[in-house]
């Protein structure tokens, strides 16, 4: 009897011992609330509301650890929020990836963008859209690849595309306006911006972005408003306070543009331009021993820039000027990436001003 019952217990074993395994393992396959969390988590990422989708996707790995496909979707979403490492743990679990449907391409191939595998990446889009033409995911990955290999002229195809397929996908429009930022196609980069903020109204991080290109068309009201709002949300984005400065120098406001620059100064120490953008200012303000101080600060932090910024102190030196008889002048000042301003009539010393860029 003992003998039979050992016997049955051992058969009963060797019969459910895979379901035994399979039940401390997990399901073998991601429940329906799984699937469902990941496509709400797609969605809100497709939507700009990064933050939101983060917490979906950490949903949705919660309900089925290891899964692959979600973890290349979260790759890209901790990628697009500057969580690069994390992005990388995700990529590397995401690309032993066994693709057979158009979403576990975009997924291995999301996961190879972040890791820098261009060429893999391109051909999981690729593979993606041969399965689901209209794929908006696939086609905003084509893009992202083109985008990063510099080649805009097809990122902006491939980014029309994934627009055309969702008119919603806030995340395409955003790198697409970027692209059109590079591309100096300024108009249409801020009419993408426009369109991510009446989706994403809560994506400040456009408002910096539209801020740059208003700046670039010298629409400086909206490119100043556009810096507050972003500023009054990351105030320590030494950039945005950078650009502002710049802005509010151009406007005639040297005082907001010191304040500013001080700032800047504070987040950065070593930002030469910074100092020597300051010292412009502050001779605009008829501060001339700081104008001076600041302009041989910044000798030392930039040093290649030596000429321009000399040149700049002799004029100083040389200026008994006071600061109520000059204009502002935008070409004493560094407008990355745009031509100059036009402004006012200029004093002599003025006219000689130089960018320092």
């Amino acid at each position: 009897m003992k003998r039979r019952t050992a016997a049955a217990v051992g058969a009963l074993a060797a019969l459910l011992g895979p379901a035994l395994q399979a039940g401390a393992k997990g399901p073998a396959t991601p429940s329906r609330e799984a699937q469902q969390t990941l496509q709400a988590a797609v969605s809100l990422y497709e939507k700009a509301d990064f933050e939101d989708a983060l917490k979906h996707f950490n949903k949705a790995l919660a309900l089925f650890p290891g899964w692959k496909t979600a973890s290349g979707h979260r790759a890209m979403c901790r990628w697009t929020m500057g969580e690069k490492a994390a992005a990388e743990e995700d990529a590397l679990l995401a690309v032993k990836l066994k693709p057979n449907s158009a979403e576990s391409f975009v997924a291995r191939g999301q996961a190879r963008f972040v890791l820098k595998d261009y060429p893999a990446a391109a051909e999981d889009f690729e593979a993606a859209l041969r399965l689901a033409p209209d794929a908006a995911e696939a086609h905003f990955g084509r893009g992202s690849v083109a985008s990063a290999k510099g080649d805009l002229s097809n990122a902006v195809r491939s980014l029309d595309a994934a627009v055309r397929s969702n008119p919603e996908f806030a995340a395409a429009l955003l790198v697409r306006g970027s692209v059109r930022e590079r591309l100096k196609d300024f108009p249409r980069a801020i009419g993408d911006f426009d369109r991510v903020l009446d989706i994403s109204p809560r994506f400040v991080w456009a408002r910096f972005y539209r801020g740059r290109s208003y700046r670039e068309v010298k629409d400086y009201r909206k490119a100043l408003a556009d810096f507050d709002d972003f500023l009054a949300a990351h105030p320590d984005f030494a950039e945005a306070v950078y650009l502002r400065s710049n802005v509010r120098f151009i406007m005639g406001d040297y005082s907001g543009a010191e304040a500013d620059l001080t700032r800047v100064i504070a987040l950065d120490p070593k930002r030469g331009l910074a100092y020597s953008n300051r010292g412009q200012a502050r001779a605009q303000l008829g501060d001339k021993a700081g104008a001076l101080s600041d302009l041989r600060k910044a000798l030392e932090l930039e040093p290649a820039k030596r000429d321009k910024i000399q040149a700049a102190i002799n004029r100083i030196q040389g200026s008994g000027a006071s600061s109520e008889t000059q204009a502002p002048s935008a070409r004493a000042w560094p407008l990355p990436n745009t031509e100059e301003a036009p402004q006012p009539a200029r004093s002599s010393v003025q006219e000689e001003a130089v960018l320092i860029e």
